[in-house]
This record gives structure tokens, C-alpha cells and sequence, in this order.
């Protein structure tokens, strides 16, 4: 029998963005999932904030230039991808410069774990851990 697919799209991964509760998350769910025989993709965006030289980033020819269309207006993706050598699964990141290249993950002055209108991303009970 195949193995199931899973992808994972998050926004804040380890250690590609300092610890958080999301990142944390982001980092060991699909590591979980994988080590019961999954088989996993995890997506991000590649923030202008995450160094591409530190992290090993490279651009994955076959996934880049396709575009993603917003409001009638095409918006090239490139896709990146990096390892996790210690969990042995790969992240890739979704890098356009119209939308991810701001140094801050979310706007200033929020906190990594509320959307930008107020509402927590993690249900009540769970973040209160």
C-alpha cells in the first residue's frame, strides 16, 4: 500500500524563525506525522528576515516560475528549499517579492502568536500551556 501524503503549510518553522508555540509546532507535527510512515511536504514563506546562506537555501528549478494570480495580477513564486538534518525532512519556502520580503514575520508590533486581527491562532486552552 502507498504511503498517505501529507502537506504542511505553516508560517513560522524552527529553526528558520526564532522559538514560538506556532514555530514549535511548525518544527516537530510534521517530524511526528513522518516518523509514523507518512510521507510529508512542509511549505513556508521565505521572509526577508531568514538567511539563505546560513539556513543552505536553494532554489528547486522544476517547482520556481509558476505564478500565482491575485486580483488579476501575476505574482511569480520561487520556490527554495532547506533541510532539517536532524528530523531528515526538508521545508521548502515560497519566496515573491510582493509579499514576503518585509524583515518582520507578522506587523509590528503584534505578537507571533495573533493574526492581525486580534484573534489568537491557537485555541484558548492551548495557549494558556
Amino acid at each position: 500500500m502507498a504511503k498517505k501524503k501529507i502537506l504542511f503549510i505553516s508560517q513560522e518553522i524552527m529553526p528558520y524563525l526564532p522559538e514560538s508555540e506556532m514555530a514549535h509546532i511548525g518544527r516537530y507535527l510534521p517530524q511526528g506525522i513522518q516518523e509514523k510512515g507518512k510521507e510529508i511536504r512542509t511549505f513556508m514563506p521565505r521572509y526577508g528576515c531568514i538567511n539563505e546562506r546560513r539556513n543552505q537555501l536553494h532554489e528547486v528549478i522544476r517547482l520556481s516560475g509558476m505564478n500565482l494570480i491575485i486580483n488579476d495580477t501575476d505574482h511569480p513564486l520561487i520556490i527554495k528549499v532547506a533541510s532539517i538534518q536532524s528530523a531528515r525532512m526538508q521545508v521548502y519556502f515560497i519566496d515573491n517579492e510582493d509579499y514576503f520580503q518585509r524583515k518582520h514575520v507578522m506587523k509590528k508590533g503584534l505578537s507571533s502568536r495573533t493574526m492581525t486581527n486580534g484573534r489568537s491562532f491557537l485555541p484558548e486552552e492551548y495557549s494558556k500551556r
